[in-house]
């Protein structure tokens, strides 16, 4: 298999230069692939007709792009295209195009996949699509019943102006679509493909749960309207200029276990903002940036995996926020290490598509990558292409271990004081919550705690002869006293399912989830009997008075509460150390 690309300058450059191709590669089964700026159409069409004299049974597709990948390279505002060239006899290639819309997406994949399902041959599939307001969980999801061995990849197209509503996708055989999506399958023994996805965004702030979302609407974060977070941390407006600001900021969700990147495209007037696609009611969701060491790491990682496939061609679907977070300047050191391996090409898009496993989702600001081989890997050109990386990175060195950036600083100051300060709100919480002598919990929690419940028993614990401890021995005693008290308590109650807290003084409460009176009276008598058998140094043995009694039907916690007083009593009024029920 051969890749080559030509920029179409003129009629005259193209057509010399696709005739050349086609005299190398005579009998050979081709895929040409498009990546244009959308004011060059009239080029495409003319590229068009040139393949059709000279190449007619060539199978072809393309879209709009944000920008093209040349050589690993961006090119801008240019009409690009990917002469895929394959040399076994045995491969298969087949393009299906369809409108898209909500109304016809179950169709399409209906066809898609029963067409797949009768060839048999299929194990890839390209897919270039336009999304503009259309979620594509459907499609992913439906998508994602094909074989486990079929590689899914591809784009959605895109335009220079980053909007989502001028764009269009083709195929040779079907023409031009403003809402559609065209599929390259591509096959045979021979065929080979190795996939994977890069984000490199890491979580900035805390985190957020989806309180509200319907499909891919989503209304509210944390109780509140979306757009409050956007605006709150950064300072982004809810005007026409939302998409583009918020680009590089996107919202962090898993889905089918692994993490997705989704752009916000469009802010309303009641606060809620349309995604890219759904994102799951009570999903746990995070504001995201963009991290240069991070994404420089996983392209190395990648690219040396990747060296060990020895590819013929590769193919790169880079979302269009990815260029404007790292400039002109710098974008290509994501995607130029992957030329080193085999022609690289491909398009900045307005959403990736990458299937893992059995599962095919709709990425944003991810880099997805696609390696197709013929034949078995050639060992020696695996060791060569490690051998163009290992040079390149170490040319490059300077700039990876250098190039941290101000974000990067700020986004780590920002998770360092956010994870303090959610650590405070959990000592706060927990003081609120606790006693700070016993550790128990206080009075008003584990009231709150009863109120709550539904079906429950209560044992109130009294310290006998509390007083005289502190009168004798002094309040330094009465706290060990207390203390050693409060750690059995909390042993046996854990024990038990059961929980206690300290009631005032030297009383105790302790709630239990069930109605069964023995097992409750069981658990209040352990608890007496242990406690007497503790021997204080200085105060010797003590002993505990024990009330007991469960909740009747769905009587007040306050009669409940007064009923289990007088058990104690009735304990204390017995002589003490002893367990009363009523």
């Amino acid at each position: 298999m051969k890749q080559h690309q030509l920029i179409y300058d003129s009629a005259e450059q193209f057509e010399r230069e696709l005739t050349a191709l086609r005299n190398q590669y005579t009998g050979k089964k081709a895929a040409i692939q498009f990546f244009y700026d959308r004011g060059r159409k009239e080029d495409v069409i003319s590229a068009l007709g040139m393949i059709e004299r000279v190449w007619d049974d060539a199978e072809c597709i393309g879209c709009t792009a944000n920008a093209s990948i040349h050589k690993g390279r961006l090119r801008d505002g240019t009409v690009q295209a990917v002469v895929m060239v394959f040399e076994s006899p045995d491969t298969k290639l087949e393009t299906m195009s369809f409108v898209l819309t909500e109304d016809t997406q179950q169709e399409m994949c209906d066809r898609l996949l029963q067409r797949i399902a009768e060839a048999g041959w299929v194990k890839g599939v390209e897919m270039l699509v336009t999304l503009r307001d259309l979620s594509s969980t459907y499609i992913c999801d439906r998508l994602s019943k094909l074989p486990a061995d079929i590689a899914v990849f591809g784009g959605a197209a895109f335009n220079r102006e980053a909007d989502r509503g001028l764009v269009e996708v083709f195929s040779g055989k079907d023409g031009f679509l403003e809402e559609g999506a065209v599929f390259l399958l591509m096959g045979g023994d021979s065929l080979s493909f190795r996939t994977t996805f890069i984000s490199g965004w890491k979580p900035l702030g805390a985190k957020m749960t989806v309180s509200h979302s319907d499909r891919n609407r989503l209304y509210t974060l944390n109780g509140e309207p979306a757009f409050n977070a956007y605006n709150r941390y950064l300072n982004i407006d809810n005007d026409e200029h939302f998409y583009h600001n918020a680009l590089e900021f996107p919202i962090s969700y898993e889905r089918n276990g692994i993490s997705i990147l989704r752009v916000p495209s469009q802010a309303m007037p009641d606060g809620s903002i349309v995604m890219t696609a759904d994102i799951a009611e009570g999903s746990a969701a995070r504001i995201t940036y963009g991290d240069p060491q991070t994404i420089l790491s996983s392209i190395i990682d990648r690219a040396q995996m990747f060296a060990t496939f020895a590819a013929d061609a590769i193919l790169i679907f880079n979302c269009a926020s990815r260029r404007s977070f790292w400039g002109t300047q710098d974008i290509d050191r994501e995607t130029l290490p992957f030329s080193l391996l085999a022609d690289t090409a491909g398009f900045y898009t307005g959403g990736e598509f990458h299937r893992m496993d059995w599962s095919l989702n709709q990425h944003n600001v991810t880099l997805v990558i696609a390696a197709i081989r013929e034949g078995d890997a050639d060992i020696h050109a695996a060791a060569e292409a490690h051998e163009r990386l290992r040079a390149y990175y170490r040319d490059n060195l300077e700039y990876h271990a250098e190039h941290v950036s101000m974000v990067r600083r700020l986004a780590n100051f920002i998770d360092v004081a956010t994870e303090e300060l959610a650590d405070a709100n959990r000592r706060l919480t927990r003081m609120a919550s606790t006693d700070e002598l016993t550790g128990l919990y206080n009075r008003r929690e584990i009231k709150r705690m009863i109120e709550r419940s539904e079906e429950y028993s209560l044992i109130m614990l009294d310290l006998d002869n509390f007083k005289m401890v502190n009168d004798t021995y002094g309040h330094d005693e009465g706290d060990t006293v207390l203390r050693s008290f409060s750690e059995l308590v909390g042993e046996l109650v854990d024990e038990a399912g059961a929980l206690a807290g300290r009631w005032g003084g030297e009383e105790f409460m302790v709630l239990v989830p069930t109605s069964d009176s023995k097992a409750v009276l069981e658990l209040a008598e352990k608890i007496r009997e242990k406690y007497h058998d503790i021997r204080f140094e200085r105060s010797g043995t003590h002993t505990v008075s024990c009330g007991v009694t469960s909740r009747r039907g769905s009587e007040s916690c306050d009669s409940v509460f007064t009923r289990v007083d007088d058990a104690l009593y009735s304990a204390k009024r017995h002589g003490r150390n002893c367990t009363c029920v009523k």
